[in-house]
């Protein structure tokens, strides 16, 4: 794996190298600033396979860094890792939702970077990389029901500033600490009647709607600590830590409140808003091996009771998030 690692501490920058030295990950650049590690980058022909970024640098901090690299075609998935002293959710979650996929706090263990680097590698050796979708920039157009993904596929849309790809927010969740547990809520929105949105709406229109639905959310929620993610099949899981909430089922009737102004997700005006089931939240496992799936599964099946209570037909719908992490 080859590492650029971004820090303007030269001990950090001369600790990196030495303790992965043998290690699997021994291949270090160091840059000392955001703008030699941009000039480090547009100069490499090969580019980076993960990056390791200090949030708090002068002249251009990490999360600002973070987001130019996200904006370069080569880097658009990149696991970027960040370090950082600072642990707040805020700090956290801005870098996040600037495109980061992990956080380290200093001061680290040797073991603790080692693992971190390793949950990356299987990312990278996997097919976890959720397929992202930027609506602006597709075109109008194309055949209905005919994508590039299958319906349960992740799909990341971009445009949203807290929708981040499903891995991210597993490692997020599995990174959370005891206090930040205790004022964390996880609660899942599930599209209605996916299934023909799927198959009568376009690629283009399909982002739309996912990204009109996170949208929403992110309106009725209206809190710097939230962070969502699609685990495919129009389930939107999120993350936000805070009691400042509104209540439930109340949350429900604003976020379809938003979805019926936004209007046609479509590119006809005679599309009609989509709507959405949203789950009671629950609160995060403390146990952190089982942490990510359990919780997400237990949103999921809330969703799913919210969704088919309305029949009167509740059935376990856990296989959404399954892969997670």
């Amino acid at each position: 794996m080859k590492i650029l690692a971004v820090d303007d501490n030269q001990f950090i920058r001369e600790f990196l190298p030495a303790i992965l030295k043998d290690t699997d990950f021994s291949n270090v650049t160091v840059a000392a600033s955001g703008k030699e590690a941009l000039a480090i980058i547009e100069a490499t022909t090969q580019p980076f396979d993960c990056l390791l970024l200090d949030i708090v640098m002068p002249f251009m901090d990490g999360i600002t860094l973070c987001r130019k690299i996200r904006a370069i075609s080569s880097y658009r998935t990149t696991p970027i890792i960040m370090l950082t002293l600072k642990s707040d959710a805020i700090s956290i979650e801005k870098a996040f939702a600037a495109g980061a996929n992990d956080y380290i706090v200093k001061p680290f263990e040797v073991r603790e970077v080692e693992r971190r680097l390793r949950v990356i590698q299987r990312l990278l050796d996997s097919s976890e990389v959720a397929l992202r979708l930027d609506p602006k920039s597709m075109l109008s157009g194309g055949t209905l029901g005919l994508h590039d993904f299958e319906l349960k596929e992740p799909v990341h849309v971009l445009g949203v500033p807290q929708l981040v790809p499903p891995f991210s927010l597993g490692n997020y969740l599995s990174q959370l600490s005891r206090k930040h547990l205790q004022i964390c809520q996880v609660f899942c929105a599930q599209i209605e009647d996916v299934e023909a949105l799927y198959t009568y709406a376009n690629s283009r229109e399909y982002a739309m709607a996912i990204g009109n639905v996170a949208a929403a959310i992110s309106t009725v929620v209206d809190c710097p600590q939230l962070l969502m993610a699609h685990f495919g099949g129009g389930t939107i899981l999120s993350i936000v830590t805070g009691d400042s909430l509104p209540d439930w089922p109340q949350i429900e009737e604003l976020v379809l409140a938003d979805l019926q102004i936004m209007g046609p997700w479509g590119e006809e005006a005679d599309k009609a808003p989509i709507t959405v089931s949203i789950g009671r939240p629950v609160r995060p496992n403390a146990n952190r091996t089982q942490r990510v799936r359990n919780t997400f599964n237990r949103a999921v099946d809330r969703a799913a009771g919210r969704q088919n209570s309305k029949n009167n037909l509740w059935t376990p719908h856990t296989s959404a998030v399954s892969s997670a992490r």
